[in-house]
């Protein structure tokens, strides 16, 4: 059996070209996962508290104190930063508001998401609401598992507002 090594070398650079891109994406992912965290630890470090349990997605970051019973959340979109924190000792509710217009697709009834917030609730009247926002038709063109994110974060807090003493 004769090897061929011209062969063999070009099975490797097209390999190598096939494998490269994915690579270069994971470690792109990965370096801009790495932004976010540390932009999401850096508005708890300022409260004096620490992330104990995070979810990033996309270009969002929300993470949670137990211990001091905070929310963060941090967005980049372009240059634009979005910075919130909630306590939730001050926190009556928490829920999500699902703003968009209803669709008529051949008899079935669709709805088209808009905006997806996470609403905050005070307990104090002279509090306004807080309001962070996952999704943004006008920024983004399609969802990527913000509806899904928003979700189990609500679960999650109002788990922590049931609880609180």
């Amino acid at each position: 059996m004769e090897i061929n090594l011209g062969s063999i070398i070009i099975g490797a650079i097209i390999i190598t070209i096939c494998i490269l891109p994915i690579v270069m994406l994971r470690r792109s992912r990965k370096k801009r996962e790495s932004v976010l965290l540390q932009s999401l630890s850096e508005i708890a470090t300022q409260n004096n508290c620490q992330i104990n349990q995070y979810e990033i997605l996309g270009s969002l970051a929300i993470g949670i104190d137990k211990t001091q019973n905070f929310v963060f959340f941090y967005r980049q979109i372009e240059n634009n930063e979005t910075k919130e924190f909630v306590n939730l000792d001050e926190i009556q509710s928490c829920n999500v508001i699902n703003t968009g217009k209803s669709l008529n697709n051949k008899n079935e009834n669709q709805k088209e998401i808009d905006r997806l917030e996470l609403s905050f609730i005070p307990t104090s009247i002279n509090k306004s609401e807080i309001k962070m926002e996952f999704f943004n038709s006008d920024i983004n063109v399609q969802l990527y598992g913000e509806l899904q994110l928003i979700e189990k974060w609500s679960i999650i807090i109002n788990d922590r507002l049931k609880h609180k003493s």
